[in-house]
């Protein structure tokens, strides 16, 4: 139902939304077709084939629904009975290309479609996957209880499967639904939780993800210096893990909010470049953005501007990227172009339901007379600062801590240029 509503809320059918939509609703329908064990329909596997060609080249859905198509041919004349099937395992991949680009909705139904037709040992392990990007979806939405079901049931068939990272993975999602609803010392309890246990099973990446979100917490709570104590001791447990690129990147807020500039800068130039994953370097590169803004450094804020203008983000990500463009136009008195922006961030909101940007584009409306605020201040230059509910003091051991991410960003960016290095070396050994 997700994929008609979201084809009837399209614009037109030239929309690269609605095409986009067409060929995952096609998708989804083949694989239910898959799931009965009976041959595709050879109509349905040309139509999804025309449908993704006329999807945009640099569509984020287009590549995991081409593995979708080829994993479908593959099967076409039925479902095979052993574990080597890819066709839940592309669902998966499609479903976190939706969850990028804010088609939450869509995801949700792709991640009900994994735990619909799950049923090899190989496919039944994705299922607390999809169970807990299924709660995240939901959450996102603002449907709290319904997460937590999500959350609840997935970590329940992951402990009746024995698996204990996913059980504990859930349980920091559960911890998230907590901490979205100001519960923080429940919040606290079940992270403790989780960290004792992964540390008893010798989970040190469930471990440092437990840990990088207590910081998280202890964070919101005004405690600036436990946080960071937390995200330094979470950096280690990751060691050259992605979540490492997380945690650095929460360093660089830290510092960015406490006005390091530099401290921040140099942070995330380091992720902008050596980061996993391309959304890290994306939300390095709009950070950056932002710091140049609040450096009056007119033509360094305007290159990383054209830059991410070029690119795809996802939606969350290019609503920021809006955000502080607006308030960068504000700084440097050009009030039209700022509009032109901010039109952009009130329609995400809207659309996306992006009610944590609420404040800031409240702030940005104001300075431009554009709508009156009783709760927030106009400024007459926007401080572009991350929103906290506590503004952290700048105490000694505070600044302490921050002295110290430099060194400890160059020391990961070390470790992982190593790790890539080995790897290379490994590949090449393979092959002679």
């Amino acid at each position: 139902m997700a994929y008609f509503r979201a084809l009837a809320d399209a614009p037109s059918e030239q929309d690269a939304t609605w095409r986009s939509t067409l060929a995952g609703l096609v998708a989804m329908r083949l694989i239910d077709a898959w799931a009965t064990e009976a041959p595709l329909p050879e109509p349905g596997l040309r139509a999804l084939e025309r449908a993704i060609h006329m999807m945009d080249v640099d569509s984020l859905e287009r590549p995991p629904l081409e593995c979708l198509r080829a994993a479908l041919i593959a099967e076409e004349r039925g479902r095979g009975g052993d574990d080597e099937s890819q066709v839940l395992h592309c669902t998966r991949e499609y479903a976190e290309s939706l969850w990028l680009t804010a088609e939450w909705r869509l995801a949700s139904d792709a991640c009900r479609t994994i735990i619909s037709h799950a049923r090899t040992a190989t496919e039944l392990a994705l299922v607390p996957l999809a169970y807990s990007r299924l709660g995240h979806c939901l959450l996102i939405r603002g449907r709290q209880d319904a997460a937590a079901e999500a959350f609840q049931t997935g970590r329940s068939f992951a402990s009746a499967q024995g698996d204990l990272r996913s059980e504990l993975s859930l349980r920091i999602a559960e911890a998230t639904v907590e901490r979205r609803r100001r519960q923080y010392v429940a919040a606290e309890c079940i992270l403790d939780e989780v960290m004792a246990e992964a540390t008893f099973a010798g989970l040190s990446e469930t471990k440092a993800r437990a840990t990088h979100d207590r910081g998280v917490i202890a964070y919101k709570r005004g405690d600036a210096v436990r946080a960071l104590m937390l995200y330094f001791r979470a950096l280690n447990e990751y060691g050259t893990d992605v979540g490492a690129d997380r945690v650095l990147a929460d360093i660089a807020l830290a510092a960015l909010e406490i006005g390091r500039l530099e401290t921040s800068c140099e942070i995330l130039q380091i992720l902008e470049r050596d980061s996993i994953e391309q959304v890290q370097r994306w939300g390095a590169t709009v950070n950056l953005m932002r710091i140049a803004a609040l450096a009056d450094d007119e033509p360094r804020f305007d290159d990383y501007r054209r830059k991410l203008a070029r690119v795809r983000l996802p939606i969350r990500q290019r609503a920021y990227y809006h955000l502080f463009a607006a308030q960068g136009w504000l700084r440097f008195d050009q009030p039209l172009l700022a509009r032109r922006e901010l039109a952009a961030v009130k329609h995400a909101v809207e659309r996306y339901q992006l009610t944590e940007l609420d404040e800031e584009l409240a702030h940005a409306l104001d300075a431009l007379g554009l709508q009156s605020s009783k709760s927030v201040a106009a400024e007459a230059k926007p401080t572009l600062s991350p929103k906290s509910e506590t503004r952290s003091q700048e105490t000694p051991d505070l600044l302490r801590l921050i002295d110290r991410a430099p060194a400890a960003a160059r020391e990961w960016q070390s470790g992982r240029l190593a790790a890539v290095d080995a790897n290379c070396q490994l590949v090449a050994g393979a092959t002679t």
